[in-house]
Protein backbone atom coordinates (compact mmCIF):
# COMPACT_ATOMS: atom_id res chain seq x y z
CA UNK A 1 0.00 0.00 0.00
CA UNK A 2 1.55 3.48 -0.92
CA UNK A 3 2.23 5.87 1.56
CA UNK A 4 -0.81 9.04 1.33
CA UNK A 5 1.66 11.63 0.46
CA UNK A 6 0.55 15.06 -0.82
CA UNK A 7 0.80 13.69 -4.81
CA UNK A 8 -0.77 10.49 -5.09
CA UNK A 9 -0.45 8.66 -8.85
CA UNK A 10 -3.08 6.32 -8.46
CA UNK A 11 -7.02 7.46 -9.00
CA UNK A 12 -8.84 5.23 -6.78
CA UNK A 13 -7.52 2.73 -4.26
CA UNK A 14 -9.31 0.14 -1.58
CA UNK A 15 -8.09 -2.63 0.48
CA UNK A 16 -8.21 -3.79 4.17
CA UNK A 17 -6.02 -2.27 6.70
CA UNK A 18 -4.69 -4.09 9.93
CA UNK A 19 -3.34 -2.29 12.83
CA UNK A 20 -3.21 0.78 10.74
CA UNK A 21 -0.89 3.73 12.27
CA UNK A 22 0.06 6.43 10.75
CA UNK A 23 0.77 10.33 11.76
CA UNK A 24 -1.02 13.32 10.58
CA UNK A 25 -0.60 14.03 7.02
CA UNK A 26 -2.96 15.07 3.77
CA UNK A 27 -3.65 14.61 0.49
CA UNK A 28 -5.83 15.85 -2.17
CA UNK A 29 -7.97 12.32 -2.41
CA UNK A 30 -10.91 11.70 -0.43
CA UNK A 31 -10.34 8.65 2.22
CA UNK A 32 -13.25 6.54 3.77
CA UNK A 33 -12.17 4.49 7.30
CA UNK A 34 -14.41 1.84 7.92
CA UNK A 35 -13.96 -0.37 10.97
CA UNK A 36 -14.47 -4.17 10.53
CA UNK A 37 -13.30 -5.22 13.74
CA UNK A 38 -11.45 -3.25 17.11
CA UNK A 39 -10.98 -0.21 17.97
CA UNK A 40 -8.86 2.84 16.59
CA UNK A 41 -8.32 6.78 16.97
CA UNK A 42 -8.74 8.95 13.98
CA UNK A 43 -8.09 12.55 13.62
CA UNK A 44 -9.12 14.82 11.31
CA UNK A 45 -8.93 18.75 11.23
CA UNK A 46 -7.60 18.29 15.17
CA UNK A 47 -10.76 16.38 16.12
CA UNK A 48 -10.08 12.77 17.55
CA UNK A 49 -12.01 9.82 17.91
CA UNK A 50 -12.09 6.66 19.85
CA UNK A 51 -13.94 4.50 16.18
CA UNK A 52 -15.56 0.83 17.22
CA UNK A 53 -16.52 -1.66 14.78
CA UNK A 54 -19.41 0.00 12.34
CA UNK A 55 -17.78 3.40 12.39
CA UNK A 56 -16.85 5.14 9.71
CA UNK A 57 -14.47 7.91 9.22
CA UNK A 58 -14.88 10.46 6.54
CA UNK A 59 -12.06 12.50 5.25
CA UNK A 60 -12.39 15.28 2.61
CA UNK A 61 -9.60 16.15 0.33
CA UNK A 62 -6.87 18.00 1.86
CA UNK A 63 -8.05 17.59 5.42
CA UNK A 64 -4.87 16.85 7.69
CA UNK A 65 -5.30 13.55 9.65
CA UNK A 66 -3.75 10.80 11.43
CA UNK A 67 -4.19 6.82 12.63
CA UNK A 68 -4.00 5.31 16.02
CA UNK A 69 -4.81 1.39 16.49
CA UNK A 70 -5.04 0.55 19.85
CA UNK A 71 -3.10 -2.48 21.79
CA UNK A 72 -5.86 -4.80 21.30
CA UNK A 73 -6.00 -4.39 17.24
CA UNK A 74 -7.78 -3.90 14.28
CA UNK A 75 -9.20 -4.06 10.92
CA UNK A 76 -10.28 -1.18 8.62
CA UNK A 77 -11.72 -0.71 4.92
CA UNK A 78 -9.60 1.51 3.86
CA UNK A 79 -10.74 3.94 0.38
CA UNK A 80 -8.71 6.64 -1.10
CA UNK A 81 -10.45 7.80 -4.32
CA UNK A 82 -9.69 11.33 -6.37
CA UNK A 83 -12.40 13.36 -6.20
CA UNK A 84 -13.19 13.28 -9.86
CA UNK A 85 -14.62 9.64 -9.31
CA UNK A 86 -17.45 11.55 -6.54
CA UNK A 87 -19.62 11.95 -9.93
CA UNK A 88 -21.77 15.52 -8.75
CA UNK A 89 -20.07 15.21 -5.12
CA UNK A 90 -16.78 15.82 -6.37
CA UNK A 91 -17.78 19.66 -6.10
CA UNK A 92 -19.17 19.48 -2.61
CA UNK A 93 -15.99 17.54 -1.19
CA UNK A 94 -13.51 20.14 -2.60
CA UNK A 95 -15.12 23.03 -1.35
CA UNK A 96 -16.55 22.12 2.05
CA UNK A 97 -15.90 19.81 5.21
CA UNK A 98 -17.40 18.39 7.64
CA UNK A 99 -17.21 19.69 11.42
CA UNK A 100 -17.82 16.35 12.32
CA UNK A 101 -16.71 13.66 10.13
CA UNK A 102 -17.29 10.93 12.43
CA UNK A 103 -20.72 8.97 11.78
CA UNK A 104 -21.05 5.77 14.62
CA UNK A 105 -22.86 2.38 12.90
CA UNK A 106 -26.54 3.46 14.10
CA UNK A 107 -26.37 6.31 11.92
CA UNK A 108 -25.03 4.40 8.68
CA UNK A 109 -27.52 3.24 5.81
CA UNK A 110 -26.99 -0.31 4.97
CA UNK A 111 -26.23 0.60 1.83
CA UNK A 112 -23.01 1.88 3.15
CA UNK A 113 -21.44 -1.39 4.06
CA UNK A 114 -22.76 -3.30 0.76
CA UNK A 115 -21.14 -0.69 -1.58
CA UNK A 116 -17.71 -0.82 0.72
CA UNK A 117 -17.66 -5.13 0.71
CA UNK A 118 -18.72 -4.60 -3.42
CA UNK A 119 -15.55 -2.34 -3.93
CA UNK A 120 -13.05 -4.77 -2.06
CA UNK A 121 -14.11 -7.45 -4.02
CA UNK A 122 -13.55 -5.35 -7.29
CA UNK A 123 -10.46 -3.75 -6.04
CA UNK A 124 -9.45 -7.60 -5.32
CA UNK A 125 -10.01 -8.21 -8.80
CA UNK A 126 -8.23 -5.68 -10.11
CA UNK A 127 -9.95 -2.64 -9.60
CA UNK A 128 -12.76 -0.72 -12.42
CA UNK A 129 -13.41 2.69 -11.96
CA UNK A 130 -16.69 2.35 -13.86
CA UNK A 131 -17.70 0.10 -11.10
CA UNK A 132 -15.98 1.72 -7.74
CA UNK A 133 -17.14 4.83 -8.98
CA UNK A 134 -20.82 4.10 -8.82
CA UNK A 135 -20.34 2.68 -5.61
CA UNK A 136 -18.35 5.18 -4.32
CA UNK A 137 -21.01 7.67 -5.30
CA UNK A 138 -24.29 5.22 -3.39
CA UNK A 139 -21.65 5.83 -0.29
CA UNK A 140 -21.32 9.18 -0.38
CA UNK A 141 -25.18 9.62 -1.08
CA UNK A 142 -26.02 8.16 1.70
CA UNK A 143 -23.28 9.37 4.21
CA UNK A 144 -23.33 13.56 3.27
CA UNK A 145 -26.63 14.27 4.47
CA UNK A 146 -25.57 12.72 7.79
CA UNK A 147 -22.39 15.57 7.94
CA UNK A 148 -22.30 19.10 9.14
CA UNK A 149 -20.61 20.50 6.36
CA UNK A 150 -19.16 23.81 6.52
CA UNK A 151 -17.59 26.01 3.47
CA UNK A 152 -13.63 26.02 3.50
CA UNK A 153 -12.32 29.26 4.02
CA UNK A 154 -8.62 30.40 2.75
CA UNK A 155 -7.81 30.58 6.59
CA UNK A 156 -7.82 26.75 6.58
CA UNK A 157 -4.58 26.60 4.49
CA UNK A 158 -2.99 29.31 6.46
CA UNK A 159 -3.40 26.54 10.02
CA UNK A 160 0.64 26.03 11.06
CA UNK A 161 -0.41 22.36 11.69
CA UNK A 162 -1.39 22.53 7.79
CA UNK A 163 1.63 24.10 6.71
CA UNK A 164 4.02 21.65 8.50
CA UNK A 165 2.28 18.49 6.92
CA UNK A 166 1.71 19.79 3.63
CA UNK A 167 5.53 21.02 3.36
CA UNK A 168 7.08 17.55 4.56
CA UNK A 169 4.92 15.98 2.77
CA UNK A 170 6.53 17.35 -0.39
CA UNK A 171 9.81 17.36 1.05
CA UNK A 172 10.51 14.47 3.07
CA UNK A 173 13.30 13.39 0.44
CA UNK A 174 15.24 16.88 0.59
CA UNK A 175 17.51 17.08 3.98
CA UNK A 176 15.76 18.53 6.31
CA UNK A 177 16.02 19.90 10.02
CA UNK A 178 14.09 21.76 12.60
CA UNK A 179 16.12 24.71 11.57
CA UNK A 180 15.03 24.49 7.72
CA UNK A 181 11.48 24.22 8.50
CA UNK A 182 11.74 27.13 10.27
CA UNK A 183 13.19 29.33 7.99
CA UNK A 184 10.54 27.89 5.39
CA UNK A 185 7.27 28.41 7.25
CA UNK A 186 8.94 31.95 8.98
CA UNK A 187 8.08 30.29 12.70
CA UNK A 188 10.55 30.07 15.30
CA UNK A 189 11.78 26.54 15.72
CA UNK A 190 11.04 26.96 19.35
CA UNK A 191 7.58 27.30 18.54
CA UNK A 192 7.82 24.67 16.06
CA UNK A 193 9.15 22.17 18.61
CA UNK A 194 6.40 23.01 20.71
CA UNK A 195 3.76 22.46 17.97
CA UNK A 196 5.08 18.63 17.48
CA UNK A 197 5.22 17.76 20.93
CA UNK A 198 1.69 19.06 21.58
CA UNK A 199 -0.26 18.17 18.17
CA UNK A 200 1.55 16.06 16.00
CA UNK A 201 2.46 14.11 19.75
CA UNK A 202 6.21 13.43 18.80
CA UNK A 203 9.32 15.15 18.54
CA UNK A 204 10.27 16.38 14.53
CA UNK A 205 12.67 13.54 14.11
CA UNK A 206 10.39 11.37 14.95
CA UNK A 207 7.87 12.54 12.97
CA UNK A 208 10.25 12.89 9.96
CA UNK A 209 11.88 9.70 10.34
CA UNK A 210 8.25 7.87 10.69
CA UNK A 211 6.97 9.56 7.04
CA UNK A 212 10.31 8.47 5.68
CA UNK A 213 9.92 4.74 7.12
CA UNK A 214 6.64 4.19 5.51
CA UNK A 215 7.78 5.20 2.82
CA UNK A 216 10.13 2.58 2.70
CA UNK A 217 8.09 0.07 3.77
CA UNK A 218 5.80 0.54 0.74
CA UNK A 219 8.63 0.74 -1.37
CA UNK A 220 10.38 -2.60 -0.19
CA UNK A 221 6.79 -4.02 -0.79
CA UNK A 222 6.86 -3.00 -4.26
CA UNK A 223 10.14 -5.48 -4.52
CA UNK A 224 11.49 -3.22 -7.74
CA UNK A 225 14.19 -1.02 -6.21
CA UNK A 226 17.34 -2.17 -4.32
CA UNK A 227 17.83 -1.15 -0.37
CA UNK A 228 20.24 1.37 -1.58
CA UNK A 229 17.86 2.98 -3.91
CA UNK A 230 15.06 2.70 -1.73
CA UNK A 231 17.00 4.33 1.25
CA UNK A 232 17.74 7.15 -0.90
CA UNK A 233 13.97 7.70 -2.33
CA UNK A 234 12.69 7.85 1.15
CA UNK A 235 15.13 10.41 2.06
CA UNK A 236 17.56 8.46 4.71
CA UNK A 237 21.05 10.57 4.26
CA UNK A 238 23.21 7.01 4.23
CA UNK A 239 21.59 3.43 3.62
CA UNK A 240 23.22 3.04 7.51
CA UNK A 241 21.08 5.64 8.82
CA UNK A 242 18.07 3.70 7.11
CA UNK A 243 19.21 0.10 8.59
CA UNK A 244 19.73 1.38 12.14
CA UNK A 245 16.07 3.22 11.52
CA UNK A 246 14.38 0.37 10.66
CA UNK A 247 15.86 -1.98 13.17
CA UNK A 248 14.82 0.28 15.94
CA UNK A 249 11.51 0.40 14.96
CA UNK A 250 10.75 -2.76 13.58
CA UNK A 251 13.09 -4.98 15.14
CA UNK A 252 14.19 -6.63 11.45
CA UNK A 253 16.62 -5.51 8.95
CA UNK A 254 14.62 -4.20 5.60
CA UNK A 255 16.52 -7.20 3.76
CA UNK A 256 14.82 -9.47 6.45
CA UNK A 257 11.40 -8.23 5.65
CA UNK A 258 11.90 -8.39 1.79
CA UNK A 259 12.58 -11.89 2.21
CA UNK A 260 9.34 -12.17 4.65
CA UNK A 261 7.09 -10.75 1.95
CA UNK A 262 8.73 -13.34 -0.58
CA UNK A 263 8.24 -16.43 1.26
CA UNK A 264 4.76 -18.06 0.03
CA UNK A 265 2.08 -17.63 2.32
CA UNK A 266 3.84 -15.38 4.50
CA UNK A 267 3.26 -11.89 5.44
CA UNK A 268 5.01 -9.19 6.87
CA UNK A 269 4.73 -8.90 10.99
CA UNK A 270 1.29 -6.68 11.87
CA UNK A 271 3.08 -3.74 12.70
CA UNK A 272 4.16 -3.35 9.34
CA UNK A 273 0.42 -3.06 7.92
CA UNK A 274 0.74 0.92 8.02
CA UNK A 275 -0.38 3.48 4.98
Amino acid sequence: MLPFFENRNDSFSASVAENLTFPLHQHGHLELFYLLDGCAEVTVRRQAKRLEKGALAVIFPNQVHSYRSEPSGSRAALLISDPTLAGVYGGILLSQHPSDPFLPPELLHPNVEYALQEILKESAEGGNDGVCGPLLQLILARVLPGLPLHQNLSSDSLDLTYQIVHYISNHFRDPLSLDSLSRSLGVSKYYLSHVFSEKMGMSFPEYLQSIRLNCAVSLIAGGEQSITEIAADSGFESQRTFYRAFRARFGITPLQYRKRLLQPGRQAPEEFHAI
